[in-house]
């Protein structure tokens, strides 16, 4: 009972602490924009002042105290992102969206695989490595760099307030790829843990991820997506529906942590329930099959800030950047790879 109240007290003042400081990350932010820098730019620097690394009103503690808040804003984020797949709206941007997708998805891999299994001497953590194990490591690796941040480039849009054609392209392109880069990191992941640990590559392993993604789908779709439809067609006011469709998101990750203990618990094994995936879809159904898309982006636009603001203050809180001097050099080669291999796709 002590350990608990302990714990509990612990979290109060972690979370009393954090808020402080997000509120004063929000305004030391708005510097940043008179000097022509997103306002993120400034909400990643206050966190990362404030953290443990450097001036530490933020514990390191509070990387897993906090995790929730990380959690819901994931989330959240991941529900914007769905809501930007408007299919009436992006129907005649479709091509654009297609062929940037397949040729970042495909050039940025491809090409990145290559480019980092060749520079694996030069990368101290891959040097001494088999064969097999660099080339796992490089496809791994790649599929990262394909992967964009949604919750950037929507945080920037919503600051600038910028629509049209352009913006529609983006936005598809980069939620797109990246629900298509979940499927494709799943799959390299398991291939290579398969070739670093020296098995031959089981079938049973690419059944497995279908299986996952399939439920995920599902429990996306069908599930969350009937859970957002309900919570908006409540009779509340609009406060109250905000902090249901936040935890309509919560809920995903909560699912998520409760299916995989529960499978290795019975089975041995555990199953891996995305939920990013799982909120995107969720955010998708509402916006394209209900008609409370208004009312859901309005909900979405008015929480945005707040989130926003916690989000990416607990990111530059939780970045250990005390390992930074140690791992500069192969920081550099990874991002000029990465940054070329955009450009070509």
């Amino acid at each position: 009972m002590l350990t608990f109240l302990s714990t509990y007290k612990e979290l109060i003042l972690v979370l009393s602490g954090f808020l402080i400081i997000a509120l004063a990350s929000n305004q030391i932010a708005k510097s940043f924009q008179k000097i022509r820098l997103p306002l993120i730019t400034g909400l990643i620097f206050t966190g990362i002042i404030s953290g443990p690394h450097i001036i530490g009103l933020i514990p390191i503690t509070a990387k897993d105290n906090l995790q929730f808040i990380n959690e819901i804003a994931l989330a959240f984020i991941a529900f914007a992102a769905g809501a930007e797949l408007y299919l009436k709206e992006l129907r005649s941007r479709f091509k654009s969206i297609k062929w940037n997708t397949f040729g970042q998805l495909v050039v940025t891999f491809v090409v990145g695989s290559i480019a980092v299994f060749f520079c694996a001497d030069y990368i101290p953590y891959m040097k001494e490595m088999s064969t097999a194990a660099k080339i796992s490591v490089a496809t791994i690796t790649a599929a990262i760099f394909v992967a964009r941040s949604p919750a950037s480039a929507i945080a920037v849009i919503n600051e600038l307030r910028a629509k049209g054609p352009f913006v529609q392209t983006v936005m598809g392109v980069t939620v797109v790829k990246d629900f298509l880069v979940i499927i494709l990191f799943s799959i390299c992941l398991a291939v290579g843990e398969s070739m670093i640990a020296g098995e031959d590559f089981q079938l049973l392993s690419i059944v497995h991820i279908i299986v996952e993604l399939a439920l995920s789908f599902v429990f996306g779709f069908y599930v969350f997506g009937q859970l957002l439809k309900f919570v908006l067609s409540l009779k509340i006011i609009r406060p109250g529906k905000t902090v249901l469709v936040l935890f309509v998101g919560f809920s995903s990750y909560l699912l998520s942590h409760s299916a995989k203990d529960l499978t290795i618990e019975y089975f041995n094994h555990g199953i891996h329930l995305e939920p990013l995936l799982m909120s995107i879809l969720a955010s998708f159904f509402v916006t394209n099959y209900t008609k409370y898309r208004a009312e859901f982006i309005n909900i979405l636009e008015h929480t945005a800030t707040p989130i926003y603001i916690a989000f990416f203050t607990y990111t530059g809180a939780t970045l250990a950047i005390n390992v930074i001097g140690s791992v500069i050099g192969v920081a550099l080669i990874l991002f000029a790879i990465r940054i070329i291999t955009m450009i070509m796709g």
